[in-house]
């Protein structure tokens, strides 16, 4: 039985047929029948037409979360996993690039220019999700589309769990205590006095002006909660900055454990799950698939049944079934959401000048990008984020001589620069063959976990 996901096949004239194992794979290719249309998720197009119909048996089951969204493809028949992913979000990453720009744009507003009107309505339309939760709905938007492209899926199962915030902060909280809330008859600041005894949290001092300080600072991702606030003098607030707690009270143990005997627990990924669950269950229902809603307890029950350990794309598997479930995979594919890079020019060094000479534009597509040469003459273009393999005749950098795959950083004009072993290194244009164009996700496979292998189908 394989470890690894199953490889997906289509037909000469795209019909989709039923995926096949890594090896039938390789023979397939070995024999030319096949040649690889996609590189992530694998894919092979057979080089003769089949008239087979394939009536469609896999089931694609989600667990959406916070930071990380589980996918697994199931046989319905067997309710064995045939294919699974784990996608990882930059939602952290986009939120920060938001606040960053909301302090440039703060501190433009408070010089003195001149007076423009409004230009457009910021009242926000029904159904909006900030940024950073919209990524979220996206990328899954995103790979449920390419799976149904190679994959012969039947339904749709999706884990839709709601969590209450008030008992996750408050386990014991009841009765009219959990309607009226922590700020209950209080403002903030008056209640932030009445918590930390009206004196400075760092330096003891007391009778002196007291500024509202983020313990957590928002400039390391740090909310407004209550939890995260506390109080402290203009000194002790301008020394902090916007340093983690740990390094600025790192001699002073008692009152760090005081601060974080005080702090709860951020409970922002399960308001992110709260604030997406309706939204990427609707989006679900647009493919015109049958779309199963499943609840976190059964999902949980399902796992423990089939004696799984606790990981996403093992939860998804388990998602809207009452069968225990078996694996067929060990080591599912692992993808990063990285965005399309920056906006930026040219690369710089230190002292601001180019680092590498220029490379012109493509006015089509508007990048930068070199042409590479293929075996029989046939030329492709590479631009930054590809995947391609290099063929290096000679040892570089500590890098020893050999055949890499690697992604394109920076295009030359004799050739590209790729990153091996956190190394930037020049090869020409000859000695690198494009395997996969860059669509904003990073990938690789996760480790195989030795414990699963002994709950494969046999």
């Amino acid at each position: 039985m394989m470890m690894t996901n199953s490889v997906f096949v289509l037909s000469k004239n795209g019909k989709i047929l039923k995926p096949t194992t890594p090896v039938r794979a390789r023979i397939l290719q070995a024999q030319r029948k096949a040649k690889k249309l996609k590189l992530f998720p694998f894919t092979l197009i057979l080089e003769s037409m089949v008239d087979e119909n394939v009536e469609p048996y896999l089931e694609l089951r989600i667990d959406p979360g916070s930071r990380y969204t589980g996918m697994s493809l199931v046989d319905l028949k067997k309710n064995e996993v045939v294919w699974a992913m784990e996608l990882e979000h930059r939602g952290l990453a986009i939120k920060m690039e938001l606040i960053n720009r909301s302090g440039v744009r703060r501190s433009r507003r408070s010089r003195r220019l001149r007076y423009r009107k409004k230009r457009f309505d910021r009242k926000k339309p029904l159904g909006w999700l900030a940024p950073s939760l919209r990524h979220r709905l996206l990328t899954t938007q995103t790979w449920i589309k390419r799976l149904l492209k190679v994959a012969p899926i039947k339904s749709i199962a999706i884990e839709s769990v709601k969590f209450d915030l008030q008992k996750l902060e408050t386990p014991e909280i009841e009765g009219i205590e959990y309607q009226q809330g922590t700020l209950w008859g209080y403002t903030l600041r008056e209640a932030l006095l009445e918590h930390w005894g009206r004196e400075c949290v760092y330096c003891g001092k007391t009778d002196v002006p007291l500024q509202m300080e983020h313990i957590n600072p928002r400039s390391k991702g740090g909310s407004d909660r209550f939890s995260n606030l506390t109080l402290s003098c203009e000194k002790c607030n301008q020394k902090k900055g916007n340093k983690p707690v740990e390094q600025f009270l790192k001699n002073k143990g008692e009152i760090l454990q005081k601060i974080k005997a005080n702090q709860k627990k951020s409970l922002s990924d399960a308001a992110a799950v709260n604030s997406t669950r309706k939204a990427i269950f609707e989006m679900a229902q647009q493919f015109g698939l049958p779309v199963i809603s499943g609840d976190g307890a059964s999902t949980k029950m399902i796992r423990i049944k089939s004696g799984l350990p606790k990981q996403h794309w093992i939860d998804s598997a388990c998602v809207g079934t009452l069968e225990i479930v078996k694996l067929r995979v060990c080591q599912p594919l692992r993808v990063t959401c990285t965005g399309h890079g920056t906006r930026q020019i040219q690369r710089v060094n230190a002292k601001g000048f180019p680092a590498i000479a220029s490379v012109k534009k493509n006015p089509l597509t508007g990048k930068k990008e070199v042409k590479l040469v293929s075996k029989n003459q046939k030329y492709t273009h590479a631009t930054a984020g590809d995947y391609v393999i290099c063929n290096l005749v000679k040892d570089r950098k500590l890098v020893r001589s050999g055949i890499y795959r690697a992604r394109v950083k920076t295009p030359t004009p004799k050739g590209v620069e790729v990153l091996i072993s956190t190394r930037r290194i020049a090869v020409a244009r000859h000695y690198v063959k494009l395997i996969h164009r860059a669509d904003g996700y990073e990938y690789s496979f996760t480790t195989i976990d030795q414990d699963l292998l002994r709950f494969r189908a046999i």
